[in-house]
């Protein structure tokens, strides 16, 4: 064709197929490689899910008797001496250390998996509180505890053993990064669709720019701690918040100088219409 002429009908039909086909195959190629990716994370995630559930199951049973026997070597008769009943201490506490993290990842793994039902039902929320301060107490035993709960929070159709585990990991994880003689203060307000629960600290607060992958799992606030844990604590409480249809976010507090002033731990919790009758059938 000569310079500066303009291409005919059907050329110009010829090169928009051409393109219109090379685009399409372009698009092809693409989904293509998201959908292997996709799936070979999926395998991996289910995989690694499979892994840390039979470990799990399989590290339960010795650490139990690893606790029991040490629960029974600190009542023998007559006493153990001083530096016997010491070490006996440091095995119960580290045994029972690693069975928490061993619950930790089992649950873990079943939540992922879809296996945790919801018993749920219409709960006052200061109960809940209440439970989960009496199963922190000793891990917050250092620590002063502020509850402020408004007297017109509305009755929430919630999993209570589940959500009391959520305030006890944000418990436990307050008092385990805050000093000693700090005080952790829990706090709700009702809204129109949901009612905010809050906890806050007088810590250092949460790693700038990391406050949501601190809920994925393994993800700590330090690459290098020697704080214990493996972090999953969050990534349990994210994964049981949105099992109710809630949601839960981390910030840091920043006082008056723009400096760390402490974490705060935010879930909202939809709210519904309680049934007239709370009796028997109220969690239906």
């Amino acid at each position: 064709m000569p310079q500066g002429q303009v291409p005919g009908v059907e050329p110009r039909r010829l090169l928009q197929t051409c393109a219109s086909l090379l685009a399409i195959s372009l698009e092809r190629i693409h989904y293509i490689d998201v959908a292997q990716r996709s799936t070979v994370q999926i395998e991996s995630e289910r995989l690694r899910n499979s892994l840390l559930s039979a470990i799990s199951h399989d590290l339960r049973t010795p650490l139990a008797s690893l606790v029991g026997l040490a629960e029974s070597l600190a009542m023998v008769q007559p006493p153990l001496p001083a530096h016997q009943q010491e070490l006996t201490g440091a095995i119960q506490q580290s045994a029972q250390r690693m069975s928490a993290l061993v619950n930790n990842l089992l649950d873990m793994a079943r939540l992922e998996a879809g296996a945790v039902q919801l018993n749920k039902a219409w709960q006052p929320l200061e109960e809940v509180v209440g439970s989960a301060l009496a199963a922190s107490a000793p891990a917050i035993a250092t620590h002063r505890v502020e509850v402020t709960l408004p007297d017109d929070l509305p009755l929430l159709q919630i999993d209570a053993v589940l959500m009391e585990r959520v305030l006890v990991n944000l418990l436990e994880n307050a008092a385990k990064y805050t000093p000693a003689d700090t005080t952790i203060h829990i706090s709700a307000q009702p809204q129109s669709d949901a009612v905010a629960l809050t906890l806050t600290d007088e810590g250092p607060g949460l790693p700038k720019g990391r406050e949501e992958l601190l809920f994925e799992k393994f993800e700590r606030g330090a690459r290098e701690s020697a704080t214990p844990g493996v972090g999953l604590g969050l990534a349990i409480c994210r994964a049981i918040v949105q099992a109710h249809g809630g949601s839960i976010r981390g910030d840091t507090i920043l006082n008056a100088q723009g400096q760390a002033a402490g974490a705060r731990f935010t879930l909202l919790l939809p709210r519904g219409t309680p049934p007239t009758d709370l009796g028997d059938d109220a969690d239906a």
